[in-house]
């Protein structure tokens, strides 16, 4: 089952926690994998941060970028292929649970993608 949620609130991970931020937290002991495959690009981010785009922006730009990623990435096919369907994993960056956020849009792509996965909670 798939889950998203802050890196704040572990109390809300579930199974294999996963890091799809391209920063780590500060002051954070590393608790987490890290799936690179997920990061946004550093563009993409400054253009969001910078405010040329807009949520609605960066969700097209990002899914997108997903999409690019896993064509070109035979790791990234095999990680999702290894993902067992049953089994607990959770997307996780910086923003709170409510808040606009990439984590949101990676584990909807997700869903899409590997169908067989099912959604947990997404904060």
């Amino acid at each position: 089952m798939l889950y998203t949620a802050s890196f704040y609130h572990p109390e809300h991970w579930q199974g294999i926690p996963y890091r799809i931020s391209r920063a780590h937290p500060r002051g954070q002991k590393t608790a987490w994998e890290v799936q690179s495959f997920l990061y946004p690009s550093r563009r993409l981010l400054t253009e969001y941060q910078g405010g040329e785009l807009d949520f609605s922006g960066l969700t097209e730009r990002y899914r997108e970028e997903l999409r690019t990623n896993y064509i070109w990435e035979a790791d990234f096919q095999d990680w999702l292929a290894s993902l067992i369907p049953e089994e607990d994993l959770t997307l996780l960056c910086f923003e709170p649970e409510g808040e606009p956020c990439h984590r949101r849009v990676a584990a909807g792509w997700l869903l899409e993608t590997l169908p067989e996965l099912k959604l947990g909670q997404m904060r």
